[in-house]
């Protein structure tokens, strides 16, 4: 149940921060929920991460979200580790209650909010193997999909689905009448950075991009090709959404919020994941 006279101190750990809309979408959160608190950017360092995100728990922090590179290393700083987490290895929502640490992953719900505003078409193919990419991965195989996942080091996915090489990616692409590509990399952060896909190829097909840089050269190309576009920020403000129900006890509208997001998009210079 949500504590009207609580402060809530929230916040984001990751590296780097500079980029986040975070602080942005929760600080609206708890002012259309009139609840009193604060979200802060707690950019640390890999290989400070465990041990400064420890002590940085322990000052009152009601609850952290956890962004790249640190989501799979929160396992190690939680003492419970509920849903989907457990299943993935891979946190992104931390709660701290009486001194016990809670991990939860939102991204999953998060994807799957996404997913049910696109409808998009199958076989689906996941670019990159990392903490994201495990959560698409789980969501589309319990739905009953059946995608495989393309990484540079395919031996090292410890997802559900079959895993290949990243140079297998254009092949697999062209060998269907139609397939829905998903960049779950930090590649687009960068307005200039390449990706293991001639554009060409995704000509009339389904691109998502969890990332949301409107600057990002490649991803601008596919709109030259006819292909169908969408970028990350539906599934951004709803996992910050469940993760702020975890923290909260409130579900909080998400509608508002998302059109301010890309009204912001549109203005500013933004881009990242978090």
């Amino acid at each position: 149940m949500p504590e009207p006279d609580k402060y809530y101190r929230l916040g984001l750990t990751g590296w780097p921060l500079e980029h986040s809309l975070s602080p942005f979408i929760h600080s609206e959160y708890l002012k259309f929920c009139d609840l009193n608190g604060e979200y802060e950017l707690y950019p640390l360092m890999p290989e400070l991460f465990v041990n400064e995100a420890s002590i940085l728990l322990k000052t009152g922090i009601t609850g952290l979200n956890v962004t790249y590179p640190h989501k799979a290393a929160a396992y190690r700083i939680c003492n419970e580790i509920e849903g989907d987490a457990a299943l993935i290895g891979a946190i992104n929502t931390i709660h701290r209650i009486e001194g016990v640490t809670y991990g939860y992953n939102t991204d999953t719900c998060g994807f799957r909010y996404l997913l049910s505003l696109l409808s998009p078409p199958e076989p689906f193919f996941i670019i990159g193997a990392g903490s994201v990419a495990l959560a698409v991965d789980s969501v589309l195989s319990s739905d009953g999909a059946e995608p495989a996942v393309f990484g540079r080091n395919p031996e090292a996915w410890r997802g559900n689905s079959p895993a290949r090489k990243l140079n297998e990616i254009e092949s697999a692409i062209l060998n269907t009448e139609d397939c829905t590509v998903i960049n779950a990399t930090t590649l687009g952060w960068n307005d200039d950075d390449s990706f293991p896909v001639d554009a060409v190829s995704l000509k009339d097909r389904f691109f998502i991009d969890l990332n949301y840089n409107r600057f990002w050269k490649w991803r601008n190309l596919l709109h030259t090709r006819s292909s169908r576009v969408f970028t990350g920020e539906s599934m951004l403000v709803y996992q910050a959404a469940e993760s702020f129900r975890i923290w909260t006890g409130i579900m909080p509208e998400t509608e508002d919020v998302l059109s301010m997001i890309q009204h912001r998009l549109e203005k500013d210079d933004v881009n990242g994941a978090y």
